[in-house]
């Protein structure tokens, strides 16, 4: 009969399909090597280098009031512009932006997202479907992240800023919060493919690490971090960390009918790296005349040049072994092929 044989052939069939080998799970993972590298789109040209891709978590950082706000609008800007603002320029022909604001008053949110809309030649008192911020101060963090999430899967956007990530979150310094929070915006990049870029700001005593756990974890899994910087009402912002060519620092000032204005990059050494350049500098000078220094000689030697004590001179050997600048074998000191102290 008809019916009996329709039965027989599916239970036939579901015997067949239960009777495959199950492949475990762990092989979905495999990265195929035989596949085509797919490089990296990028939203921007800075300096005429590509920076800040697609698909990628992105940090801006700084001391409290530095810019870092700024930053984020002047990117806006060339993006709903479609044109360069001082060496920042748009990679796409269009652009969706949502922007989530935890920290500034509704106020001051809506001053900061005219001048970017003043820029693109928008008239700064409409909405523009481009562009969508979101004043999240009101909220408790779960609403804060339903309401972000929510607005990411609909909108569909190509970039997202968080502006004041660490009010995701309880305790900025609990490792497992930090942790759940950051693979939670790794997962949104991935499920919804968009760039999401994180405004955390950096300790307070200058060490000029991102605050907490949560600084170190963003670090760690971030693409390009910026650092932004004030002086003299000019806002610098440096590209500290990269996987990709880091993009030359930009400078701009806002004036004073709110509108940002392009400024020259003031390069200030940073005493670090003037105190690093100096131990190479004194190091190459003692092994001038020799390849192999022992121990003795060579404190001698850095004390002679650098005008130093033994006791810096012990720490500078210490320091140069550690990294890499100096070789050590068996109590002999030589410079390494590639000095980096």
């Amino acid at each position: 009969m008809k019916g009996t044989d329709e039965l027989s052939t599916g239970l036939a069939k579901e015997e067949e399909e239960m009777s495959k080998p199950v492949e475990p799970a762990y092989k979905q993972h495999i990265l195929d090597l035989t596949q085509p590298i797919v490089d990296a789109e990028f939203l921007f040209s800075i300096g005429n280098i590509a920076t800040i891709p697609e698909g990628e978590l992105i940090a801006i950082t700084g001391q409290a009031k530095q810019g870092k706000s700024q930053f984020e609008y002047y990117l806006i800007a060339t993006m709903l512009g479609g044109r360069s603002l001082g060496g920042v320029s748009p990679l796409l022909e269009s652009y969706k932006v949502l922007l989530f604001d935890t920290e500034q008053s509704q106020a001051n949110l809506q001053k900061c997202c005219q001048r970017a809309l003043r820029f693109a030649d928008i008239p700064d008192n409409n909405n523009d479907v481009r562009f969508i911020p979101f004043f999240l101060r009101p909220l408790k963090i779960d609403e804060r992240l339903k309401v972000i999430e929510e607005a990411i899967k609909t909108e569909k956007p190509n970039i997202v800023f968080i502006d004041g990530i660490r009010d995701l979150l309880n305790d900025f310094n609990d490792i497992r919060e930090s942790n759940n929070l950051i693979q939670k915006l790794l997962r949104w990049i991935t499920e919804y493919r968009c760039t999401i870029v994180c405004v955390l700001h950096q300790n307070k005593n200058n060490s000029r690490e991102m605050r907490g756990h949560l600084g170190t974890e963003l670090l760690n899994k971030v693409t390009d971090c910026f650092e932004v910087s004030k002086k003299s009402g000019v806002f610098t912002v440096s590209c500290t960390a990269s996987r990709n060519v880091p993009c030359p620092a930009l400078a701009f000032s806002i004036n004073g009918e709110g509108d940002f204005c392009v400024e020259d990059v003031f390069v200030e050494v940073d005493r670090r790296t003037a105190a690093k350049e100096e131990k190479e500098r004194v190091f190459q000078e003692c092994f001038s005349d020799t390849t192999e220094l022992r121990y003795g000689a060579l404190q001698d030697a850095y004390v002679r040049i650098s005008g130093k004590s033994k006791k810096t001179a012990e720490r500078a050997i210490k320091s140069a072994v550690e990294n890499g600048f100096l070789l050590k074998r068996d109590e002999v000191y030589s410079l390494s092929v590639t000095p980096s102290v």
